[in-house]
């Protein structure tokens, strides 16, 4: 199989985790049950797969994408299941299967974005770097910052710049959604735009950088969860809208809905997570929430 560095295998691994899993249920040997389309079998196992979700009846266990099945399936480590589905992805097992990952054409308005993005707005280099990587952050002819939305299986529905957000599907729309790992989302945190959401991935927030946890772009103050996110099945939800009456105030109606949504705002009144990433840059003490997912 080919060998990936790290950057190169945490780029594969983005594009692989919402591979078909019944494409890789067949490449690992299993045949759809002729009496419940749900349900594949190969000996040992029985698995039953609800769109990103699998369970194997035989061992009593389940997860969630392309990447924990396979683990699953091949009693593997992650790398090694991800070695796996690459090279699956590279033989295009499944015709319009998962977008592959490729390094990007030189794009001459790039170093001025990332200056912007970088320098002005305080984002972490790596981070910046990772998203045009992915694939997930581009230029326009103007040379302001365009974020690609996706739904939850990571297939682009649109775009989202600094002042709005367009999805080319309504009916799962998404949003532009980062993580530090490319594990299913446990955890889900809800940001007003792009920009907050690659703040939040930047100041290194608590229940940020716990493995499993996505940051997303609602493109807007909402008072709902995404209905494309529960696609997930998130076990914590934390609303992270800006210290504003707004923000608080579709907190407030977030939780009444769902109790799996707690409040994480940012330190100063009338600030979005931006504000907080310039403010710590420049040397400011700020508070945290480092409160444990459980």
């Amino acid at each position: 199989m080919h060998p990936f560095r790290p950057r190169e295998r945490r780029v594969r691994a983005e594009s692989l985790r919402g591979y078909p899993l019944e494409a890789v249920a067949q490449a690992l040997g299993y045949r759809r049950d002729p009496d419940d389309a749900a349900r594949w079998r190969r000996p040992g196992s029985a698995l039953s797969i609800n769109r990103f979700m699998f369970y194997d009846h035989l061992c009593a266990e389940g997860g969630a994408g392309a990447i924990q099945l396979a683990g699953h399936a091949l009693g593997c480590t992650p790398q090694a299941a991800i070695d796996f589905l690459a090279e699956l992805s590279d033989l295009s097992l499944t015709p319009g299967g998962c977008r592959q990952a490729a390094v990007p054409a030189p794009d001459p308005r790039w170093p001025a974005l990332r200056r912007y993005l970088v320098e002005r707005r305080g984002l972490g280099d790596a981070l910046v770097t990772l998203c045009r990587d992915l694939g997930l952050v581009h230029a326009d002819r103007h040379g302001n910052p365009v974020f690609i939305r996706r739904n939850a299986a990571g297939q682009a529905t649109g775009i989202e710049t600094v002042t709005a957000a367009t999805a080319r599907e309504p009916a799962a729309a998404g949003g532009f959604w980062m993580s530090w790992e490319p594990d299913w989302p446990a955890s889900v945190i809800l940001a007003g735009n792009a920009l907050d959401v690659l703040s939040i991935l930047s100041l290194h927030l608590g229940p940020a950088i716990h493995g499993g946890c996505a940051v997303v772009s609602t493109g807007a103050v909402t008072t709902t969860i995404p209905k494309w996110i529960e696609a997930w099945n998130p076990r914590r939800i934390f609303c992270a809208c800006d210290a504003t009456r707004n923000g608080d105030h579709a907190a407030l109606r977030l939780i009444e809905k769902d109790t799996r949504t707690v409040r994480l705002r940012p330190a100063l009144d009338g600030q979005d997570w931006n504000g907080m990433l310039m403010r710590e840059r420049a040397g400011e003490t700020l508070e945290t929430d480092d409160r444990q997912i459980r």
